[in-house]
């Protein structure tokens, strides 16, 4: 079974299910940048053509909203790894993106689209990528004026505490999947996996088989296969 893809299923299936991806964007984006978000109005949209390229990377999912009426592209890579990918790489799979949508809406006759990206990440390793694609320019600053520039949010699980974060609204299966997910890679976190049972039992979600072998297998599966 491949390494990524079970953290990416795992990630994807519990974004995709209620409320958890408006309450994931809220704890995820900047207040001020959530706030302006129609997330009553969210649709998930197919980014296989545009993951090919990079697959052996990330994997991607956009979740499509509004701002203000204008339609808006949140681009999420999710980078499981223990170690870092290339800059050039995380840089190169955003520009691709950006880009293939510019073109869709141009070729639609349609205004440009707004594209938030924004790097999920649970790897092990401290992420030390810059977030501003200028960075990548070992230039005089009176150059970088000429280059393309864009940024993208980071969401390091590292930097995830369910203790504190009031941003999540009591969605308790959402705070198990980033629990579980923040200590994929740590087999011997047993707290973390009393925590997630503790959490879904109150949910009501262990009285479900279909809501609680989701995580159950990821879990099982997480630990046979840590890197």
């Amino acid at each position: 079974m491949d390494k990524t893809n079970i953290h990416n299923n795992f990630f994807v299936s519990i974004l995709k299910k209620g409320n958890n991806a408006r309450d994931f964007l809220i704890e995820a984006l900047p207040k001020a940048v959530s706030d302006k978000l129609d997330l009553n109005h969210i649709e998930f949209c197919n980014t296989s053509y545009i993951q090919e390229r990079f697959e052996e990377f990330f994997s991607d999912v956009v979740i499509r909203t509004r701002i203000s009426g204008t339609p808006a592209d949140i681009y999420i890579l999710t980078e499981h790894k223990s170690s870092l990918p290339g800059k050039n790489a995380l840089f190169l799979q955003i520009l691709s993106y950006i880009y293939s949508m510019l073109e869709e809406d141009y070729k639609n006759n349609k205004d440009f689209r707004i594209v938030i990206p924004l790097v999920f990440y649970h790897g092990s390793a401290k992420w030390s990528i810059p977030n501003e694609f200028v960075s990548l320019y070992k230039t005089d600053n009176v150059f970088k004026e000429f280059i393309l520039n864009f940024r993208y949010f980071l969401y390091d699980t590292v930097n995830f505490d369910p203790d504190k974060s009031e941003k999540l609204h009591n969605n308790l299966i959402l705070t198990s999947s980033l629990i579980a997910l923040k200590s994929a890679f740590d087999r011997n976190d047993i707290d973390s996996v009393k925590r997630v049972i503790k959490n879904l039992n109150e949910s009501g979600a262990l009285s479900s088989l279909l809501d609680s072998e989701t995580f159950l297998i990821y879990i099982i599966t997480a630990v046979r296969m840590f890197i």
